[in-house]
């Protein structure tokens, strides 16, 4: 990998440890993409990189939809014609007494702490493999 930058793709970056660690990547010289769903709350990080001057570019991705995932790993691919390091951090709690959430509820934090975790590292698997040949 000489004379490439390394390329990072952060899941959950509009805030906590995904928008931290998009930074700290892009700080440290990975050429960064900081995903979420709603790119509305792009704003923070997008003045800071343009700020910093670091190498980081938002991108919109929901890890509960095949498509967005398809369509964005596709896009960090064809851009950078690499994925190096995937942090798949996109997730969120669910915080109440057992008896009253519903079952309904488990499931959609499950599509997206577990599942959405999983359609990333299966479209960007194939592309790690590729690399290491």
């Amino acid at each position: 990998m000489q004379g490439e930058k390394n390329v990072a793709l952060v899941t959950g970056s509009s805030s906590g440890i995904g928008f931290e660690t998009a930074l700290l990547l892009a700080r440290t010289g990975f050429y960064t993409y900081a995903s979420m769903r709603n790119l509305e709350k792009s704003k923070n990080i997008a003045e800071i990189a343009n700020k910093e001057k670091i190498p980081l570019q938002v991108i919109q991705l929901d890890v509960d939809d095949d498509k967005s995932v398809k369509d964005a790993i596709y896009r960090v691919n064809n851009e950078q014609g690499r994925i190096d390091v995937v942090v798949n951090n996109a997730g969120y709690l669910l915080i109440g007494p057992v008896e009253e959430l519903s079952i309904e509820e488990f499931k959609e934090q499950f599509e997206t702490n577990f599942f959405g975790a999983i359609r990333v590292i299966k479209e960007v698997l194939p592309i790690m493999r590729r690399q290491r040949a």
